[in-house]
């Protein structure tokens, strides 16, 4: 796989373990809400993985990730 498609699986799966299977965000001891994981894809991905992870947090939120 290309770099990119690698970056936007990576983001994905480190959103989804900050969610359950109902679409609630559940919180560990270092990351507290969605603003404070985006802070962190941000910090390892950049804008692109921000951008990537809002998409994602929006699918799961509104039951969309199937589509």
């Amino acid at each position: 796989m290309g770099y990119f498609k690698d970056m936007v699986i990576e983001v994905q799966e480190f959103v989804w373990d900050f969610f359950d299977e109902n679409g609630k965000f559940v919180a560990d001891e270092s990351i507290i809400n969605k603003d404070e994981l985006l802070e962190v894809v941000g910090n390892n991905y950049g804008d692109g993985g921000v951008d990537i992870a809002k998409e994602e947090i929006f699918a799961i939120e509104t039951a969309d990730h199937f589509s």
